[in-house]
């Protein structure tokens, strides 16, 4: 099979997951890729087993992190090489902090709330005195970004079945974070004061609501599959006054997990990765700037589960990255991409 024969079965699998259709329903918060906004680094720790199952009144509290440095330009699929052997790339530095607590009502439903923190870095030469200057600046966003509330609940008592679930989940996206944060730009008439790029904006500025599901199930001795996605709906149009998009985004998952040490609680996973931005909302109106694309990624990963306590890295290499275009534009823009970020999640049950 070819790379890309395989690439178009991965990606015809993963769309699957991530694009909302009458007859699933798909997740929550996606992942910052680089220009292309998906906001959040809510890692979704999976569960693999009966033990790892909440039980009624305990609480989970976890952090995630998430980094990445995207500066390879796409417009289309399409790769723009000539952006970097020029220096006129625009780098995006980010990292994205959840803080999520969890509350089980019972084995099976759970309320959960995520407070989220960014850090975000920009350099570039266009939006400050222009490509042929050959100068580069930065610009900055941090802070407190848009908080979730959101429930599960999982379809099977794990009592009954314990080689593997399925969830489901919704809930709301509370527009808290900065979505007006400005910067010093260094304009050829002299420094001036403006708002940042929509990519590192700390929040949307819009309420919205997500669905979700995950999942996993014993395939054989050690060896388990996963999922699962998410699709957050955004129903603002935009912001009036960056005339930044309130967009959309998704994310979907699907792999494979091995127990390589299961009495010490290690797991490798591998799987497959798509997140996102739409071109236009499904719900209300898409006007205002947005970079719509996606990426593709193969996502090894290691897990660590013992007791009370549950620790997950994943690393996705990207294979494929497309600036799709906006729904109203006449030609494909260009979108910086990065070629793998980290994921990192702790977690612990009192």
């Amino acid at each position: 099979m070819t790379r890309k024969s395989i690439l178009s079965s991965l990606r015809s699998t993963l769309l699957g997951l991530a694009v909302p259709s009458a007859s699933l329903l798909f997740l929550v918060n996606a992942h910052g890729q680089g220009c292309v906004i998906a906001r959040g680094a809510n890692f979704s720790m999976m569960t693999h087993d009966h033990d790892s199952f909440l039980q009624p009144g305990d609480w989970q509290a976890s952090i995630a992190h998430r980094w990445f440095r995207s500066d390879r330009h796409f417009r289309g699929t399409h790769e723009e090489p000539h952006r970097k052997n020029e220096g006129t790339e625009v780098i995006n530095d980010s990292h994205f902090l959840d803080l999520t607590g969890v509350y089980a009502f019972s084995r099976q439903f759970s309320l959960n709330l995520t407070i989220p923190f960014v850090v975000h870095d920009r350099s570039s030469l266009y939006e400050h005195k222009g490509n042929a200057a050959g100068e580069r600046y930065h610009t900055q966003a941090s802070g407190l970004a848009d908080m979730r509330l959101g429930a599960a609940y999982w379809l099977v008592n794990p009592d009954r079945y314990h080689n593997g679930n399925i969830a489901f989940g919704a809930g709301v996206k509370a527009p808290t974070g900065d979505y007006e944060a400005t910067d010093i730009f260094m304009r050829p008439t002299g420094p001036q004061e403006r708002y940042v790029d929509t990519s590192i904006q700390p929040g949307d500025g819009g309420w919205g609501f997500f669905l979700e599901t995950q999942g996993f199930h014993l395939i054989a001795g050690n060896l388990s599959t996963y999922f699962n996605a998410s699709y957050t709906f955004n129903p603002r149009e935009m912001v009036p006054s960056t005339r930044f998009s309130v967009p959309d985004s998704y994310l979907g998952r699907l792999g494979l997990a091995y127990a390589i040490l299961p009495e010490h609680g290690v797991s490798l996973s591998l799987g497959g990765r798509i997140e996102g931005v739409p071109p236009s909302d499904a719900i209300g109106g898409s006007l205002g700037t947005r970079r719509p694309g996606y990426a593709i990624a193969i996502e090894p990963g290691i897990s660590f589960h013992r007791g009370r306590l549950s620790v997950s890295v994943t690393a996705p290499v990207a294979l494929e990255r497309n600036r799709q275009r906006t729904f109203n534009a006449a030609t494909t823009g260009d979108a910086a991409f990065a070629d793998y970020s980290i994921n990192s999640s702790i977690s612990y049950r009192f």
